[in-house]
């Protein structure tokens, strides 16, 4: 039995997709303005669907959104949109080691010689 409910909520980002989740159980001065409450009857820990897992991850290993907001309910994105998102991701610039590789290996071009 639950002494006391919590209110579940979540964010999304301009595509619907879940950015954010929480209970005003741990986190009760957390700022809700802008966010949507999932469940007004919760327990203490966040959880995105009913007797679902405590504290889900709401991200991939790289930092994709897993879940999208359908106006109702949450909902698993699909492998093809988590792709899209993957390939979307820019290349990271080099690092400074490889920016001075390729500065070595491009001066070294211009005078000529073969590293």
């Amino acid at each position: 039995m639950i002494d006391y409910l919590n209110r579940h909520y979540i964010t999304t980002d301009n595509q619907g997709r879940i950015t954010s989740g929480w209970s005003d159980g741990p986190l009760p001065d957390r700022d809700t303005a802008g966010a949507i409450c999932i469940n007004e009857e919760g327990g203490y820990q966040f959880r995105l669907f009913p007797g679902g897992e405590e504290n889900p991850p709401l991200y991939t290993m790289d930092g994709i959104p897993l879940y999208k907001w359908d106006g109702e309910q949450a909902i698993p994105r699909t492998e093809e949109e988590i792709a899209a998102d993957r390939a979307a991701i820019p290349e990271p610039p080099p690092s400074p080691q490889e920016q001075l590789r390729a500065d070595v290996d491009f001066l070294a071009a211009m005078q000529g010689v073969s590293l």
